[in-house]
Formats: C-alpha cells, structure tokens, sequence
C-alpha cells in the first residue's frame, strides 16, 4: 500500500462513519478503492487505523524524501532509476536500492514503459505514400482483393527516441 498519511485515514474513516461511500471517499483522498477497504477493515477488526508491524525493513524514505522524488522525475523526463537514485543520495542524503525509486513513484501514478522505436519518415516518405494513397484511392474492393497485407508495422512522423515520465501508465522508462 502507498504511503497514507495518519491524518488522511482518520478523515477517511471518519467519511465513511457519516455514510460516504468507499469510492468517494478514495476519489477524495486520491487513492484506490481497495486501499479505503483494507483501511475500513482493518479498521473494523483492530480498531485502528495505523498499519500493523511489518516483519521487512522499516521504510527508507518519508513524505519528503518521496515528494523531492515525484517533483525531480517529473522535471527531468528523461531521468533513469539510477539517476533519480543518485540525485537522492546526493541532495537529500538518502541511500535507497535503484528498485525503491519505482516503488515510489507508482505511489504517484507514474509508472516505467519503454518507449516502442519507430523509423522516422523523411519528407520523400511523406510525399511517396501520399502518391501512392492518391493512386489508389478510387479502386474497388475486387482491385484490392488481389492485394495481400504483410509485416504491417507502427509508423510515426517523427522518432521517439526517448523516455519521459508519464502519468497513468504513458509510454515511459526511468
């Protein structure tokens, strides 16, 4: 679970206790319906809402340390993991293993892809397929019956020849 602080779990419970509904009370705090369930839950058993003790390693970083994270990676698109793991240490005095740095930053909806390569279309390009498309634009579907499909392939007007940092799953790398 992404780090909730105390003062938002008991606004939550307290939502819910005056009969808001778990989605709303998610879509507010800005988190997952099934964090506010497990909170709920937990709440509803312990009658608590701090988490239980965990058996693993106490957590590295705080609320400041992730924040100053969330902030630079957003700066600097182009950052790698083991950048963003660097400028940590660095400017906040802060050693985290390079997959700590993804584990925070999923907290704030910004997720790793890699960016798919494409070739980049060069002016003739633009101008042959636009030939070709004029040229065939009138045919029939018995003309384009004869005609069969291979190696269809993803075609960009320019190269994405880097990663950035996106919100909600982009096509991204750090």
């Amino acid at each position: 679970m992404c780090f909730v602080p105390n003062e938002q779990r008991h606004l939550a419970i307290e939502r819910l206790r005056v009969g808001g509904r778990q989605s709303d009370v998610a879509r507010e705090l800005g988190v997952s319906q099934s964090v506010i369930s497990r909170l709920a839950s937990r709440h509803r058993t312990t009658g608590r809402v701090r988490d239980r003790p965990r058996s693993g390693a106490p957590r590295v970083t705080d609320r400041n340390d992730d924040q100053y994270l969330r902030t630079y990676a957003l700066r600097h698109r182009y950052a790698t993991a083991t950048q963003l793991q660097a400028q940590l240490r660095d400017v906040r005095g802060t050693r985290v293993s390079r997959q700590t740095i993804p584990n925070r930053l999923h907290c704030f909806g910004l997720n790793a892809r890699r960016p798919l390569q494409a070739t980049p279309l060069t002016p003739r390009h633009h101008r042959e397929r636009l030939q070709w498309a004029q040229d065939h634009v009138t045919w029939t579907m018995q003309q384009w019956s004869t005609v069969l499909f291979t190696d269809e392939c993803r075609v960009t007007l320019h190269r994405n020849d880097g990663a950035v940092i996106g919100v909600n799953g982009g096509n991204t790398r750090y």
